[in-house]
Parts: C-alpha cells; structure tokens; sequence
C-alpha cells in the first residue's frame, strides 16, 4: 500500500517525490526544478504526453499537501523504526548481562569443594553448605535451609533499620529535635538581634539626648558672651558717634568761636575711649565642653548601663529568663523562651561566667518570696541528666529556704529567720588551709539589708569551675541580680577596703613571713 502511494507520488522526471509540483495545462504534474529544466525550450512539451505548453504552470496544492503529509509519516515512522531498533538492542544487551550474571551467579552459589549448588546454612559455623557438606562435616550442626536465613537475617536488618527510618521520618516531618532545636536557634537569634538593637537604641538616645544637652550649652554661652560684646561695641558706636558729629558741629562754627572754643573742642576730641570689654573671658570656655567629654558622659551613663556581677545563662534552665539575663522566674514569661534541652525538674538556673576569683561577691533580690535556694555547683552537675538531689555530695552548695526557715544544703539543722530577707549577698572566697597547705572556697550568705552572716559553708574540695546557681520556687516572686556601683569614688572603695579586710586570704600574709624569715636566714648564714 505505502510502496503503490509512493509510486504515484513519484515526479516522472527526477523519480523522486513531488517537491513544490506544479501542474501543466495538458494535466501532469511535475516538481518545479524538474519544469525549470526544459521550460526555456520554446518548442517545450510535456514529457508525458508530447503536448505544447502554451500557459504557464499553477502549483498543484492538493498534490503539494499530500507529498507533505506523505513524507512527515515516511519520517515518522522511520524515527519510530531506529527508536525499536534501539530498544532491541537494549533488550539484547540487557538479556545478555542477565545471562552473564545469573551464570556468574550459579557459579558462586555452588559449592568450592563439591560443586553443588547452595541450599543450606550452618548456623554453627555461620557458613553457606551444599547438602554433601551437611551429609559430611555438618552432620551434627543445626542446619537450616538458606532461603529461611536469608528471610530472617533480612528481617532482623528490617527491624535494626526501623529506628533509624523513624528519625528520617521525625527529621523529613519536622518532628524530631533536632529540627525544634534549629527553630529554636532562629527565634534565639532574632530575640538577641532585637534586644541588641534596643540596648543600642538606649546608648544612642542617650548619647542624642546627652548631645543636644552639651551643644545647647555651647550655644547658651556663645550667644551671652556674643550678645555681651555686641551691646558693647553698640553702645560705644553711640558714644563715639556723638561725639564726632558735636566736634564736626563745633568745626562749622565761625573763625573767632572755633578759636575761643579750641581747647574745649580738643578736649572733646581727645577724650579717652571707655576700657575694651574683651578679655579670655570673653571667649567660648572650650574645655569646659570638650574637656573630658566621653569621660563625662561615661560618668553619666552609670544609672541607664548597669553593672551585674552575675549573669544568667538562659541555655541552662527550663524557666524564663528576663531580657536582660538579670531575672529568673518560673511564672512570668519572659523575653527568652525555656531552653528545650533542659529537663532538669529543680528549675536552676545558672550564671554564665565561672566565679574563679580570689573573691566573688554578688547580691540577689527576692523581695517578697519565702521559698528559694541559692549557691553554687560546678557545671557538668547542673546539666546532668539525671536527677540528683542539691547535696555537696553531688557537688551542689548552697541555701534553701523554706517558710521562715532556712538551711543549708545537704543539712537538716533549721536556720530560724526573725526578719524578713528581702536582699541576700552571697560570697565566695578563695582561702588556704597551712595545716594541710591545701587551697579550699568559703561560702557564706548574708542579710544585705542587717549585714548579718545567714551561714558559712566551708567547700572541702577546691575546684575552678563553680558557677552560681538560682531556684526560684515561688511562681509569683522571680530572684532578681542587684547591680553594683563601678564608678566609685577614692574615699568609696577605701571604706569597701577596710569593709573587707578580713577577706583577704591568710596565704598572701605566710607569703610575706615566708620571704622574711628566709631572708634573716641568708643573713645569719
């Protein structure tokens, strides 16, 4: 059928299929380079039928369609002949490598020594056999067929890979951990950035404020001394002005009463200028208002940038903690959310910073709460997963309160309160035993308010990394840093000096009676 329509389509001419046919009066068609060929010839006649061209040729549409459609099929169908051909040969290639694998593959599963082919398995052993091996060396060995191994080995791989499979489900779901930790890191991160950029808004509202203060001043005293000055040189232009236009009037006079009044009128004009008004005070007092002028302002900024000994670290605690890391409570909710991989049940909440000074000092406001706990611990206690109770044994010292009692930790000998505890000051000071020459830390609380000592706990081991730790109990009362004074003045820290005297470690004075004793013995020597 396809061979019958090509041949019909077929240019007498060229044998080839009609391009662009154009049809001849006599009613042969033929392609347009075919006619172009013997058109020119005047005597030009059809080379089927002999006949005279006498009109020009037309373009045969129906013909012209019909070779088109026949060759985008032609086309088509041999793109779809090579598309099989290549899916043959992909068949071909496939089969072969299965071939050669299942070949490769019979060749594995039979056996080394016998040559027989696979089917059993020693669990003894934990080896593939033949059923010569188990007839012959594994008679007395449980044996059972490979295939049950291999589906129960796959089943036992199953059930070790669920749990991991789980975590891809939690981690694709958004469910795991991980994943509320990551979130929780960007809300962290946009807090932080936005409390950064309030505190940084408070510095330069105060330093705005603080400007327009110090400018206002500078302009205050520019326009005094400037508006002094220019009355004066106003008042002078008067006098002086005056005085001119009487010694001019007087110059117009007649001959006989300008030379009577001559003395009078030299008087006049050689009368002396009143005192200048311009001296170093007249000038802008330059230092008063660039003199120290950070430093001064610095000074300022004591009461709106205060200074906390202790701050807290919301990444320790499950509570919330007030934006500025000052304040701890486990009612208010507060700027900074509760640490989701914190699930210790004491709620503590420890400071950031180590206290590894010689002497630490710190000051805690619980105003109205009677139910708190205050002290230190070393880091890795606070942030152990299991539960342990506040002991020294535990590496926890401190003091609780309970009511109007308090105690220390991991002691059941009541410390009965006659006032109220508003403010507690809490110190931690480094000390030396000379009988055993062994360092060892000094906790005591006392009430700010009385400055009586509560209690005094001597640390029986020395250790450089006790972090201050805070429980609030009561919902309604957070425990709250008190900021302490930095810009002291000189008669200020003297009197701390002598307040603290007997804080000052007893090794440093051995030291001193060390070097001295040593020296009067090279002398004597």
């Amino acid at each position: 059928m396809a061979s019958s329509l090509e041949d019909n389509l077929l240019c007498s001419v060229c044998l080839e299929v009609y391009q662009d046919p154009q049809l001849l009066s006599c009613g042969h068609s033929f392609c347009r380079s075919c006619i172009g060929s013997f058109q020119n010839d005047l005597s030009a006649r059809c080379p089927m039928c002999q006949q005279e061209i006498k009109q020009q040729p037309v373009i045969n549409l129906v013909l012209r369609n019909t070779c088109i459609s026949y060759q985008r099929e032609k086309e088509k169908v041999k793109e779809n002949k090579e598309k099989e051909e290549v899916k043959e040969k992909v068949k071909e290639k496939v089969k072969e490598k299965k071939k050669k694998e299942e070949e490769e593959e019979d060749q594995e599963n039979k056996c080394l020594l016998h040559g027989e082919k696979i089917l059993f398995f020693c669990k003894d052993d934990e080896q593939a056999i033949c059923s010569r091996c188990r007839e012959q060396s594994h008679m007395l060995h449980q044996v059972q067929l490979l295939t049950h191994t291999v589906t129960q080995r796959k089943d036992q791989i199953k059930a070790a890979l669920r749990p991991a499979e789980k975590v891809l489900e939690s981690l694709q779901n958004g469910t795991a951990l991980e994943r509320r930790v990551t979130k929780h890191i960007e809300s962290q991160a946009k807090q932080t950035e936005m409390q950064i950029k309030k505190e940084f808004e408070k510095l330069h509202q105060f330093l705005r404020v603080e400007e327009e203060a110090t400018r206002a001043a500078l302009k205050k005293e520019e326009k005094k001394k400037k508006g002094k000055l220019v009355e004066w040189i106003e008042q002078e232009m008067q006098s002086l002005s005056d005085r001119v236009m009487k010694v001019e009037e007087e110059l117009e006079n007649d001959d006989v009463t300008f030379l009577s009044n001559y003395n009078q009128i030299m008087t006049r004009a050689q009368d002396r200028l009143s005192d200048s008004q311009v001296n170093s005070g007249s000038l802008i007092d330059v230092a008063k208002h660039v003199g120290n002028l950070r430093f001064r302002v610095w000074r300022k900024m004591k009461d709106l940038c205060p200074y906390y000994p202790i701050v807290l670290n919301p990444n320790s605690t499950p509570i919330s903690v007030s934006e500025d890391l000052v304040c701890a409570s486990r009612a208010v909710s507060w700027y900074y959310s509760p640490n989701l991989l914190q699930n210790n049940t004491n709620h503590l909440v420890l400071g950031s910073e180590a206290q590894n000074a010689t002497f630490n000092c710190w000051e805690v406001k619980m105003g109205s709460s009677k139910h708190w706990t205050l002290g230190v611990c070393p880091q890795s206690a606070a942030e152990s997963d299991f539960i342990q109770p506040l002991t020294p044994q535990n590496g926890f010292w401190g003091l609780c309160r309970n009511g109007d009692v308090c105690y220390v930790l991991g002691s059941t000998q009541p410390i009965q309160l006659t006032r109220t505890l508003e403010k507690v000051q809490v110190k931690l000071v480094r000390r030396i035993d000379l009988r055993k020459w062994k360092l060892f830390w000094v906790l005591s609380f006392v009430d700010a308010g009385r400055r009586s000592e509560i209690a005094c706990i001597d640390l029986e081991i020395f250790r450089r990394d006790l972090f201050p730790f805070f429980i609030p109990e009561d919902r309604n009362a957070p425990l709250c840093i008190i900021p302490v004074n930095v810009n002291l003045t000189n008669e200020e820290k003297f009197r701390i000096l002598e307040r603290h005297m007997d804080m000052i470690p007893l090794y440093g004075i051995f030291m001193v009676l060390c070097v001295f004793f040593l020296m009067m013995a090279f002398w004597f020597l």
